[in-house]
């Protein structure tokens, strides 16, 4: 389940470049939307195995949790200038 969540993290950016190359701004929003769902299904997976699983626990869930939003966070910082960067490779007709 980690690796996926690092998969699809390092996937982001290429979307951004995408909606850029797509001249889509109103979807600018979705790609970290999407994220933010996983992240808050994993978090809510994480809390239910607590008890039951090896590696497990309130501390555990919340590191997770804290680690992967301020990845998000910092990649929605640069997603404007990704957009930005994939809108002046694309090509008008």
């Amino acid at each position: 389940m980690f690796l996926l969540t690092k998969r699809i993290s390092m996937g982001l950016p290429l979307a951004w470049l995408l909606l850029g190359l797509l001249h889509l701004p109103w979807l600018l929003p979705v790609p970290a939307a999407l994220m933010l769902g996983f992240l808050t299904w994993r978090h809510r997976h994480i809390l239910a195995q607590v008890g039951t699983a090896p590696l497990a626990s309130d501390g555990f869930a919340k590191h997770v949790m804290v680690d992967d939003l301020l990845r998000l966070a910092g990649q929605v910082l640069l997603s404007p200038l990704l957009y930005l960067l994939g809108a002046s490779f694309a090509v008008t007709p």
